[in-house]
């Protein structure tokens, strides 16, 4: 029992002790010189320049320290608890600071003051945590730089990260309840994971083209407003396209697959090469989606959106699965060579309404085929605005036909009796 409870107790301890574990942390306590590599600087006349070394940032009327040096090395930052607002520096803007030892590297924002990293270049050795779990955010101006290292945001305040983060084929993820806002022209081309919280575009272009988003149930991709084109999307969290009207995500290649919210005002586009496979339902008038030559795809789905535009040639899968509605307040083409094919449609399972009429035979109906019909063959039917083929598909048809027969035999058979003498 006392060798358990050892165990535990000892656990504990090392739990408590986090990243800092085995490692030698260095104070920052100068208020006369800014100068990081002067040892007098720090606490043990020793300023941090090994991978086993913390550079922490406490209490007290410190002065901003600044990067002096190219190729400094330190196991992590981190700025306590009661630490006043820092803004760490370099003295000539084009200074890196590196981050990690053999097997990771941090950033804790454990403070209730706002801090600032304005070094030039953080360049991290290992895969690496940057946190913000006090009431105090984290600002960095500085570029994240890493040759193909997975970088992950434990937000508990806000972090925002206007420099570049440019960490190769590493992902990034997304964790704690609070926003990391990013404002770089970001190059990495791993995976992004948005467990929980949100990631809200300060800028256009915070993704590379290629990136696949996943975003977790409760969690929250949020455009701002601004155009992003990634690779693909998937997950069942909520994408937002921010209130302004001008948020636009393009999807340029591969299968998304979403089961989430669409929420705010603005385009989603689907363009050549890529599919958008939705999976349950929104009902948002203010969603406009474009059809650029790509795939939406519908299964077990009850969409409701704006206008529906094709501007290259596309098509609309139904699927064989269950039944699907979508529901769109326009349709329009981009051009009068373009044309949209609807697969898998089953007459009375799978619905297609506009809330605006069309005209059999012009356009855009003369522009949509079903597959099996053609293009002339498209109505919308005005007693309950849906988009489908005619004549009647050859299920309905075929009953029709047979209720028809049917009653002729009957009415001949009646009409053949003699009535009855009196």
């Amino acid at each position: 029992m006392k060798i358990s409870l050892l165990v535990a107790w000892a656990a504990g301890l090392a739990t408590l002790a986090g990243p800092a574990a085995g490692q030698t942390t260095r104070v920052w306590t100068s208020d006369s010189d800014q100068r990081w590599n002067r040892n007098q600087n720090w606490s043990g006349n020793n300023q941090p320049d090994a991978n086993n070394e913390v550079a922490e940032f406490g209490t007290g009327n410190q002065l901003n320290p600044q990067l002096n040096a190219n190729n400094l090395t330190v196991r992590g930052l981190r700025f306590s608890a009661g630490a006043a607002g820092y803004t760490l520096g370099d003295d000539n803007g084009s200074r890196t600071l590196r981050i990690g030892n053999n097997s990771s590297g941090f950033i804790e924002q454990l403070s209730a003051a706002t801090q600032t990293i304005a070094i030039s270049t953080l360049e991290f050795q290992r895969n690496s945590t940057i946190s913000a779990t006090g009431a105090g955010a984290l600002v960095i101006h500085s570029d994240l730089r890493a040759s193909n290292r997975n970088l992950t945001f434990n937000a508990g305040a806000d972090i925002t990260v206007s420099g570049r983060i440019m960490t190769g084929s590493g992902t990034l993820t997304k964790q704690g309840a609070g926003r990391l806002l990013l404002g770089g022209a970001n190059t990495f081309t791993g995976t992004t994971v948005i467990s929980a919280g949100a990631i809200v575009a300060q800028a256009a272009g915070i993704f590379a083209d290629g990136n696949r988003i996943d975003i977790m149930a409760g969690a929250t991709l949020d455009l701002n407003g601004y155009a992003e084109t990634v690779g693909r999307l998937m997950g069942e969290g909520t994408l937002d396209l921010g209130s302004a009207g001008t948020g636009r995500l393009r999807l340029g290649s591969g299968t998304s697959t979403f089961s989430g919210d669409i929420a705010g005002v603005g385009e989603i586009i689907v363009g050549a090469g890529a599919t958008l496979a939705l999976v349950g339902g929104f009902d948002n008038a203010n969603v406009r989606i474009t059809l650029d030559g790509g795939t939406l795809r519908l299964s077990d789905a009850d969409l409701a959106f704006g206008a529906l535009t094709v501007t290259g040639n596309s098509v609309i899968d139904f699927t064989t699965g269950p039944g699907s509605t979508l529901r769109a307040d326009s349709l329009a083409f981009g051009a009068a060579n373009v044309g949209l094919t609807v697969r898998n449609w089953t007459n009375a399972v799978d619905y297609f309404y506009t809330d605006t009429g069309y005209v059999q035979g012009a356009a855009p109906l003369s522009q949509v085929t079903f597959t099996g019909w053609s293009s002339g063959s498209t109505k919308w039917q005005e007693y309950d605005g849906q988009i489908t083929p005619v004549p009647e598909p050859p299920l309905q048809g075929a009953l029709l036909l047979g209720a028809g027969l049917g009653w002729l035999l009957w009415r001949r058979r009646v009409g053949g009796r003699r009535a009855p003498v009196r």
